[in-house]
């Protein structure tokens, strides 16, 4: 979106790449599968969420079955975690992203959200959009990696499968935070763009056009083929020729 003014707007490019690399990585983490035996904590609460899966369709394992209750549990805490971390990054990067801007002179290439709406924009993002997708994602890949039996064809699916999963994500994420192009910015740009050249400009650049005697006028002139103007010879006259009379003097004898 910023496009020619990254050089003028880097460090709010920088605060946004750092916040999008933190929060996809802690989505990842989260919501990836891990094994864990003989953990046991103080409170009896903990241990509870410690048997829950990390995403909704994890693998059985050893001393690990994942019933339905205990896979939409651990759905719902993912998403208050993931919001939560969402919430934080959010606060951070809209106080660092509006105090940068209010040190530049002149208007923005994109708009930039207040610190409240880009905070509740982040936690809603990872815990909703960004959570149901990654979910969706292991699965998929589960089910890849199950079904085909060469293990190269299983990594470029899942590969592809990821790949297409951050475009959509990126995309989604702008529409989620309310971020776009600033649009006083752009129609400053077409005036730029559409202003009258002066007459300076209109000399120079009639000056370049030329016309040419052999025009084309169909595409007849393009196959080679002669074309007849019946319009020019109709409208210009042919020249009369003046006729000129001769008389013979005859001679009378005096």
């Amino acid at each position: 979106n910023r496009k020619g003014r990254i050089k003028e707007e880097w460090d709010l490019a920088l605060v946004n790449i750092l916040t999008v690399s933190a929060c996809n990585a802690v989505v990842v983490w989260s919501l990836a599968p891990c094994h864990s035996y003989a953990n046991t904590f103080q409170f009896e609460w903990q241990n509870t969420l410690n048997k829950l899966p990390n995403n909704i369709f994890e693998k059985n394992y050893l001393l690990r079955e994942f019933d339905v209750h205990k896979r939409i549990q651990s759905f719902f805490y993912k998403a208050a975690g993931l919001s939560l971390v969402g919430l934080v990054s959010g606060m951070v990067q809209g106080s660092l992203s509006n105090y940068s801007a209010k040190r530049k002179n002149g208007r923005l290439s994109v708009t930039i959200p207040s610190v409240t709406t880009n905070a509740l924009g982040y936690g809603a993002f990872l815990g909703l959009y960004a959570n149901i997708r990654y979910q969706f994602l292991y699965g998929l890949d589960r089910a890849v990696f199950n079904h085909f039996d060469v293990l190269g064809v299983a990594i470029f699916f899942s590969t592809a499968l990821r790949i297409l999963n951050v475009q959509v994500g990126e995309t989604s994420r702008l529409a989620w935070l309310g971020v776009e192009a600033d649009p006083l910015l752009q129609s400053d740009n077409l005036l730029k763009a559409y202003k009258r050249p002066s007459k300076a400009d209109d000399e120079s650049i009639t000056s370049k056009w030329f016309i040419s005697k052999n025009a084309i006028t169909s595409g007849l002139g393009l196959l080679g083929i002669k074309q007849n103007n019946v319009d020019s010879e109709a409208t210009t006259p042919k020249p009369r020729r003046k006729r000129i009379v001769r008389k013979k003097l005859s001679t009378t004898s005096a």
